[in-house]
């Protein structure tokens, strides 16, 4: 006879389960990582700022932007978030309203692929014809494939035209008229990381690591019949994305001063640096 009793139902973990939980996780997964509790965890960061003689204006009393005194490809915290946050609003001067297109200008670049001399490769261009191809390797045309070179957010389709009418009239003074092309494409913001409380920029930077580095282990696979480093590169980015993930979202008090509009720039890490061999 069948025991149609149900069970009890299952006590949800608690709050000190779940960070024991991740814990362990962290243990097997990301043995260098330190955590709360460690030797060494309150000293990891040295409280340097990396913008401090970098130049930029900051914010006033009232938190204004006082712009940035950089040059052009200053990487420094403020100056990567002031160019992000350029797209929260319309191009169109003197609107300013929330983007709901974005207008891309592109065009069709021509590209090629190489393979080593050493695998039997031949150079398929005549001789004196202008070419890429070397002694070790060659250089064949693979046809054109689409580049985008700039994108302007824009509140509404008018003002999206009105901005391709724009740049194609620059185009059209500076000879690239031939070169680029546009589109009007339906656009969203999606918030820079200093905008985001803790612990999103840290979960969308781990599964975003997680992701690449389940993209490379397949490469790696797919070459070499071998994941290796990168199959240890994903335990290590979800067992830190799993440990962020148990966190509450930090929400200032009522009584805090908060700026919405957030108050200063963070800068996410920056890619890692691949290596050529997959």
């Amino acid at each position: 006879m069948t025991d149609t009793t149900s069970s009890p139902a299952t006590t949800p973990p608690t709050p000190e389960q779940i960070e024991a939980a991740a814990r362990i996780l962290m243990r097997a997964w990301a043995p260098g990582t330190l955590l709360p509790g460690d030797r060494g965890y309150d000293t990891a960061d040295d409280g340097t700022d990396p913008d401090e003689y970098c130049g930029c204006g900051g914010t006033d009393e009232d938190g204004e932007s006082l712009g940035c005194n950089c040059g052009n490809g200053c990487v420094c915290d403020s100056c990567d978030y002031y160019r992000y946050a350029r797209n929260k609003r319309c191009s169109v001067k003197d609107c300013g309203k929330t983007p709901a297109f974005r207008v891309v200008r592109f065009g069709l670049v021509d590209q090629h692929v190489q393979e080593p001399t050493e695998k039997g490769a031949v150079c398929p261009h005549p001789e004196g014809a202008d070419h890429f191809c070397t002694a070790d390797t060659v250089y064949v045309e693979a046809g054109p494939m689409v580049q985008e070179f700039s994108h302007e957010p824009a509140c509404s389709v008018a003002h999206a035209v009105q901005l391709r009418d724009s740049q194609r009239q620059n185009s059209q003074q500076y000879g690239r008229g031939e070169r680029d092309h546009y589109r009007i494409e339906a656009w969203t913001y999606t918030p820079h990381s200093g905008e985001l409380p803790a612990p999103l920029p840290a979960l969308r930077e781990q599964t975003r690591a997680a992701s690449d580095s389940t993209r490379f282990a397949i490469q790696r696979h797919a070459k070499h019949n071998d994941p290796g480093y990168w199959l240890s590169s994903i335990r290590r980015h979800l067992a830190v994305a799993a440990w962020n993930a148990r966190l509450e979202i930090e929400r200032p008090d009522e009584d805090d001063d908060f700026d919405v509009e957030r108050p200063g720039p963070v800068q996410e890490e920056p890619e890692p640096d691949w290596p050529d061999e997959l």
